[in-house]
């Protein structure tokens, strides 16, 4: 029986080691991340950041867009050429090939104002896609004269509200981003966690359309890389805080909106799109049919609502 427990010990730690070998292999070839592509578009040097901004040409009034939480300035490509008024989609601070990194909400609100300022947008109509939603509600709170009209698509706002698991799930990520560990998970295990977390991830906000796979190759090469994934975990622990805060302003917002949302949305519920629209002193509800990610599955309901607004 003694003989027989450093044997024991020995398999146990030769399964381990096995176990790490395979995770390490499946991290370099399954889970291994796609080259980051060359960026498209233009940049805008801010105060303390560089912003990165895709511009469409057209008549006045200019309309914003600006992405959830991860996103990029393309998750607007199929709604931009439908809109037929000149169109300013950013990179909010911290994603997509804007300044990495993680920046408060107040940061994210200045930004917007420096960016409407230094491309000389005039009075635009911000479109604000989820936590985009929230950025767009408070830049109307705050800079009423300065806005046209909002449109909300499935705004993270009302009763949107990030678990105790999706802000653990953002503490990990955090720790996992600290000088030295980033560096050692990417090479050992990382990059199999985050190609394997993408797919349920995705499903869900897509859910019940199937997901849009330009987008799901974006999240991979662009969103799950250092700086976007920071961003997204300062953001996710920030954004319950957030949206209380908003929501005690919405009844004050006197700018023409349209509420956009997804009736079979998992991430901001219909019922709060709905209380959205309710709550805001001059706006509409416009329901589609389908999940999240309404400027990839109804783009020409978003183009309509800003058409609408710009009239």
């Amino acid at each position: 029986m003694t003989r027989a427990r450093p044997s024991v010990r020995r398999i146990l730690l030769w399964g381990l080691l096995g176990l790490a070998v395979v995770v390490v292999v499946l991290n370099w070839t399954y889970g291994r991340l796609p080259v980051t592509p060359q960026p498209t578009g233009r940049f805008l040097q801010l105060a303390g950041l560089k912003l990165r901004y895709l511009e469409r040409p057209g008549p006045e009034p200019a309309v914003l867009l600006i992405h959830g939480l991860p996103g990029t300035a393309e998750d607007f490509e199929d709604v931009t050429p439908l809109i037929g008024h000149r169109t300013v989609a950013i990179d909010r601070p911290g994603y997509g090939f804007s300044t990495g990194g993680y920046f408060p909400f107040d940061r994210q609100l200045q930004a917007v104002h420096e960016a409407i300022e230094r491309l000389h947008l005039g009075r635009p109509i911000l479109v604000g896609h989820s936590y985009g939603g929230a950025i767009s509600l408070a830049y109307a709170e705050r800079h009423p004269s300065e806005v046209r009209g909002l449109v909300l698509v499935d705004a993270a706002a009302t009763c949107t509200h990030n678990s105790a698991f999706a802000r653990a799930q953002a503490r990990f990520v955090k720790f996992v981003e600290l000088p030295v560990i980033s560096e050692l998970s990417d090479v050992t295990f990382s990059q199999l966690l985050r190609t394997a977390s993408a797919d349920p991830a995705e499903s869900e906000a897509f859910s019940p359309n199937p997901v849009n796979q330009r987008h799901h190759q974006r999240v991979l090469a662009i969103n799950l890389k250092h700086g976007n994934l920071e961003a997204y975990a300062g953001e996710t622990v920030a954004a319950n805080g957030v949206i209380e805060g908003l929501n005690r302003g919405i009844a004050e917002i006197h700018v023409p909106a349209v509420v956009v949302q997804g009736a079979q949305d998992k991430l901001v519920k219909s019922e709060c799109g709905r209380r959205l629209a309710a709550t805001l002193p001059d706006a509409r509800l416009e329901m589609v049919q389908g999940g999240h990610m309404v400027p990839y599955t109804h783009p020409a309901a978003v183009a309509a609502a800003v058409q609408s607004l710009a009239r």
